[in-house]
């Protein structure tokens, strides 16, 4: 059965520059797409080796940058985009009790809000031409949210319920939409990480919890991770498939039990979190 569309299919990747983003572009690229790489910084880019990537200039959190990429895009292709991928994204590590709702706030304007900003930058065009898919690639953090990045987790749950929304708004104007969940990916995640409040002190009381979870994640990381490139292929995948799912779930090994939590947070849920990252935190758990 076909799963992919003619050659000359076009998509706009952003957050491109590395990691997932960059591992996307290269993917598409492959499989023979014009992509449109977007980033902040062109000009710190290592170059792409493969064809049919343009690099354009976008900051998800500049209005302005979104609609001028996509409109850009959308000239040199002389159609509507194929897809996007709303890649984008950063996580803020602290303590939700003393955390920099300035910080918290500039997460939710890339991680969400970004994605939302290119969603409507691309949709007219799209449904003019009554195709296209739109990708947001998130992460099980927002399902299994672990102690300080509470914060983080509430930007990637909120990407999944607008993910939802999105598709059924837009179910009968022949746009998909694919919202990718991934577990510990094996990225520089240090590197998009923004650490805020207490959490960070040496002496602070979240010193136990916070040395704790960064140890396990960094060595499922190290053991168990997912390629980027394996997280490229499956978003690939799952724009050729128009029969597909709009949530794909690309769980690690490391994670163990609390993957069962994806779907539905179980009355124990919190309790096996605390299991899984040997923790001592005080509480009852409460069921979702």
């Amino acid at each position: 059965m076909e799963r992919t569309r003619p050659a000359g299919r076009t998509v706009l990747v952003t957050g491109a520059a590395r990691g997932i983003g960059r591992a996307t572009v290269q993917a598409f690229a492959g499989a023979g797409w014009h992509v449109f790489a977007g980033v902040r910084d062109p000009d710190g880019l290592v170059p792409f080796d493969e064809d049919g990537v343009d690099v354009l200039r976008m900051d998800v959190t500049d209005l302005p940058t979104v609609a001028a990429a996509v409109a850009v895009a959308e000239k040199r292709s002389g159609a509507a985009l194929d897809c996007v991928v709303n890649n984008a994204g950063w996580a803020l590590f602290g303590a939700i009790e003393d955390v920099d709702l300035q910080i918290a706030r500039r997460e939710f304007d890339t991680n969400f809000f970004g994605a939302v900003a290119v969603a409507q930058a691309a949709l007219p065009g799209m449904r003019r031409a009554g195709r296209g898919v739109v990708v947001n690639v998130s992460t099980l953090a927002g399902r299994i949210p672990f102690p300080l990045f509470g914060m983080h987790s509430a930007t990637k749950l909120s990407l999944a319920a607008m993910s939802d929304a999105l598709a059924l708004e837009l179910g009968t104007a022949g746009i998909r939409v694919v919202h990718i969940e991934a577990g510990v990916v094996r990225t520089d995640f240090a590197r998009s990480t923004v650490i805020s409040g207490s959490a960070g002190e040496a002496d602070s009381v979240y010193a136990p919890t916070r040395d704790r979870v960064l140890g396990t994640l960094r060595a499922i990381r190290e053991a168990a991770g997912i390629p980027p490139e394996s997280v490229a292929s499956a978003i690939l995948e799952a724009v050729g498939d128009p029969s597909g799912p709009v949530r794909v779930v690309l769980a690690d090994d490391g994670l163990g039990p609390v993957t069962e939590r994806v779907g539905g947070m179980r009355p124990d849920a919190h309790e096996q979190v605390r299991r899984f990252l040997g923790l001592d935190i005080p509480g009852g758990d409460t069921a979702g």
